[in-house]
């Protein structure tokens, strides 16, 4: 098993490539670097290094945290008192919160565009790279691998998914190791 500094410098081989290289066979420029879901925190810990190291190579990376842009919108949506308001007399308020997160985030594409309102305000930065973390947070409710279905065609720099997960074959993941083997990647794996 490979280590999250020779992945991330794998990654970094990859990323040397160029976007042209990948354009050839039909992929985006998306690349998932893959680690164990124990490795979390040290990946989240190793962040700031690879951003440093990614500037040294000419770089200009943003990182778009979904934690964090699933809180701000939750927290601001005009529904959430509503909502919390309405698990206080369902049966089993879990599986209800499950189903109506899971529905909105889907029905307003609020994590598709979140990810592209990043790419296009990167798409004329030299240099601009995506690194989307927290995907956990997406859990139980959307499932990474649709969204880059959603977004397809529409990445126009490179764009970097910290996955907590295993590999499986070629083209399939799975999320958290928990989750059943998912094959509808079209992106480049490493780890």
């Amino acid at each position: 098993m490979h280590s999250l500094t020779e992945k991330f410098n794998e990654l970094r081989q990859h990323l040397k490539g160029g976007v042209s290289s990948m354009k050839q066979t039909g992929f985006d420029p998306v690349y998932y670097l893959v680690f164990p879901a124990q490795e979390i925190l040290q990946a989240k810990l190793m962040l700031p290094q690879i951003l440093a190291q990614l500037k040294i190579d000419g770089y200009h990376p943003r990182v778009l945290s979904l934690t964090t842009m699933l809180n701000e919108w939750f927290c601001s949506h005009k529904l959430r008192a509503a909502w919390q308001s309405g698990l206080q007399d369902a049966d089993d308020p879990r599986q209800q919160f499950r189903r109506t997160f899971s529905t909105k985030l889907e029905k307003e594409r609020i994590v598709a565009d979140a990810i592209l309102a990043e790419l296009e305000s990167l798409r004329d930065e030299p240099g601009g790279l995506l690194i989307i973390t927290d995907i956990e947070a997406l859990h139980p409710f959307l499932h990474i691998s649709g969204i880059e279905q959603q977004l397809n065609g529409k990445f126009c720099v490179p764009t970097v998914v910290l996955y907590p997960g295993t590999r499986g074959g070629f083209h399939s993941l799975r999320f958290l190791g928990i989750h059943k083997e998912n094959g509808n990647y079209r992106s480049i794996h490493i780890g």
